[in-house]
């Protein structure tokens, strides 16, 4: 079967380009902030999430000198790797060096030098171009990040040359990275989570040698932690246990967990991805040694014609292998003959794995058209690559041996400065202890102390706040501006009392709305409403408004902050519609469907210009619905409030309430 070795987090601090001349490079070190911002961005890139481009580009936009900038240009050129286009990547990795090397040698230049590199070896493997060539850019990324500030991503590129020597068919070899890979982990400190995907990388191996015993162990140790894995390495895992059971003859096990990988890339739409052609492939070789052929030729079809849309000559040679295991089911061996001279064009050098599958074929086939001689000779051969393969499985069984008491010597060791270090440490104990409990002491009294002096603080501060409160109250009160409005109401004519009476009952409306954290959908338009109806008089008489509710039965049942849809009305008002020439549209549109309510409020005015919000009443409004929204949304990860404008013939601001959001 085809192996899909997809590069383990290949670096966590992939690294970018930017629009400061190459020349004025940062200092040779990150913040924590930059450190932190970098790592979730990648991590979000890496799990396929919908925001992680638009998030790379806002990083790159704001970046102030060249290597940040390149640390986002580099990991926008990354993603394409998770794409059906790879070979976009390329020009990132190729400018990203060339600024490198132009300047004086950092660690971070190292590093960033170190991740383009691997970057660019995980195209060429991935595309399985000439294996020596991927090694060589992958050992030169190993030495520069050696010298690097990115030494954390060492057990990872080790990772990948052993998948390179694995895949040139030197397993030891091979096996030999990943376990320096696993010591890596070890010496520097990092978590041992990291050691699951270097397991599978191991019982891969140990599945190539016919170990299964071994593999079978680590493919279990690693299924574990499945669901806290990337989703590229959940398609690594997959794929590798499927071909375990494949090369354990248990096709229905194999199948069930091919359609596994299929579910999971179509998950993350990934249908016309490289995976997922390796993952028909893989499934019709299992098809053709279920019987069920015409299920094998309509997956061998579709992987076909993309591997030779890509020039893929690994996939090729495979989907002809299947098809001939088809010509030979079904006896036609011409077909058979046709496809092998079809091959002459087509590099023959092969992976071992993908070699031996054809041999079995081939074996077949000979032996039906009666050339004995041709059967025995590839048996011969078959024969031959067994025996290599208990000649690796022996010496990989010694290499465990030796690893495990190398490892044995150094836990030894490491116990044995253990005992020195708390020898040295019984002799100052005692003092330690002493000090300890002086240190606690005084620093009790300061917290009682400080405790104390912040509470008078915080009183002092409370009293003068009360004050303030009761004299701006007293100065001006709700029943005061009531009393002056039923004054003047008394004096005016119907008009004017009219809208006097709207003003009071808005006024009233608003304490009470502002008085709450919540309010119904319903409660929000009957202020609204009012509001309009004050600022028609001002607007003039070609002004229309309507609203439009298509669910009335929403509006007692969605709740949502206060005063968010008054803002966005006055908005439109205030910046679309005052001073407008002719014909004046405002419109409020509720639209309820299975899983959010949207609101819009849409103007036929000049759209938003955000040069134009310039006064102090527009920021405030809207951040007071960026801040609203911020608070809301920490409380609901999964059920976020979303706002955006659009212009679109005006302005269109649209608030979006998802269904059952937690309010805090």
């Amino acid at each position: 079967m085809i192996r899909r070795l997809w590069l383990y987090a290949t670096v966590a601090a992939l690294l970018g380009v930017s629009a400061c001349q190459d020349s004025e490079y940062a200092p040779d070190a990150r913040s924590e902030e930059q450190s932190e911002i970098l790592h979730a961005i990648n991590d979000s890139m890496q799990h396929l999430s919908p925001t992680a481009i638009g998030a790379i580009e806002e990083q790159m936009s704001k970046a102030n000198d060249s290597l940040t900038w390149y640390d986002y240009y580099l990991m926008y050129g990354r993603h394409y790797l998770l794409t059906d286009t790879p070979d976009s990547l390329l020009p990132y990795t190729k400018r990203t060096l060339l600024f490198a090397r132009r300047q004086q040698p950092t660690a971070r230049l190292k590093g960033l030098a170190a991740t383009a590199l691997n970057s660019e070896a995980a195209y060429h493997y991935l595309m399985h171009h000439n294996t020596d060539s991927v090694i060589s850019l992958y050992m030169e990324a190993y030495h520069l990040m050696m010298e690097s500030d990115v030494k954390e991503n060492l057990p990872d590129v080790s990772a990948n040359i052993g998948d390179a020597y694995v895949a040139k068919s030197e397993l030891v070899e091979g096996s030999r990275w990943y376990r320096r890979a696993i010591y890596l982990v070890d010496s520097l400190g990092l978590p041992t989570k990291n050691n699951q995907t270097l397991y599978l990388g191991l019982g891969h191996i140990y599945t190539a040698v016919g170990d299964f015993s071994q593999a079978r162990k680590y493919y279990e140790k690693t299924e574990q932690y499945f669901n806290d894995m990337k989703p590229n390495m959940q398609t690594y895992f997959l794929n590798n246990y499927g071909n375990y059971f494949y090369y354990r003859h248990k096709y229905p096990e194999a199948l069930s967990t091919f359609r596994r990988l299929k579910a999971h890339l179509e998950k993350y739409d990934a249908e016309e991805a490289f995976d997922m052609f390796l993952c028909k492939v893989n499934m019709a070789d299992v098809f053709l040694n279920l019987n069920e052929t015409d299920s094998a030729r309509y997956y061998v079809k579709q992987a076909e014609d993309y591997f030779a849309r890509n020039s893929v000559a690994a996939g090729v040679y495979y989907a002809h292998t299947i098809r001939i295991g088809i010509a030979l089911h079904d006896k036609d061996y011409a077909e058979a003959e046709r496809i092998l001279q079809s091959e002459k064009e087509l590099n023959m050098n092969q992976e071992a794995e993908m070699q031996n599958i054809r041999q079995q074929y081939l074996n077949n086939y000979y032996a039906a058209i009666g050339n004995y001689k041709r059967a025995y000779e590839l048996l011969q051969s078959h024969q031959e690559a067994k025996d290599s393969t208990e000649y690796l499985r022996k010496k990989m069984r010694s290499e465990d041996i030796m690893l495990q008491l190398t490892e044995d010597t150094i836990h030894l060791h490491q116990l044995l400065r253990m005992k020195q270090n708390e020898a040295m440490h019984a002799k100052t104990q005692l003092e330690l202890w002493i000090s300890s409990a002086l240190l606690i002491i005084l620093l009790m009294a300061f917290a009682l102390w400080y405790n104390h002096e912040r509470k008078r603080k915080l009183k002092n501060s409370l009293d003068i706040i009360n004050l303030r409160l009761s004299n701006a109250r007293q100065r001006i009160s709700p029943h005061f501006v009531f009393n002056v409005l039923n004054s003047r109401m008394t004096k005016s004519n119907q008009q004017e009392t009219d809208q006097l009476m709207t003003m009071a009952k808005l006024i009233r409306e608003n304490l009470d709305l502002t008085s709450k954290s919540y309010v119904t959908l319903g409660e929000e338009l009957d202020f609204v409403k009012h509001y309009v109806e004050i600022e028609r008089t001002l607007i003039g008489e070609d002004f229309i408004f309507n609203m439009k509710v298509d669910d009335e039965s929403i509006l007692s049942k969605v709740c949502l902050p206060s005063m968010l849809i008054q803002i966005m009305t006055e908005n439109a008002i205030l910046h679309g519609l005052k001073g407008k020439e002719g014909e004046k549209r405002l419109c409020i549109m509720v639209e309820s469907e299975e899983n959010e309510t949207r609101i819009s409020v849409c103007d036929n005015g000049p759209g938003f210009d955000i040069r134009h919000y310039n006064s102090e009443r527009s920021r405030t409004g809207l951040n007071i619905i960026r801040t609203t929204l911020s608070a809301v949304n920490a409380k609901n990860p999964n059920a976020k409030i979303r706002y955006e404008i659009k212009n679109d013939n005006g302005c269109h601001s649209i608030l979006t309430i998802p269904k059952n959001i937690k309010l805090i």
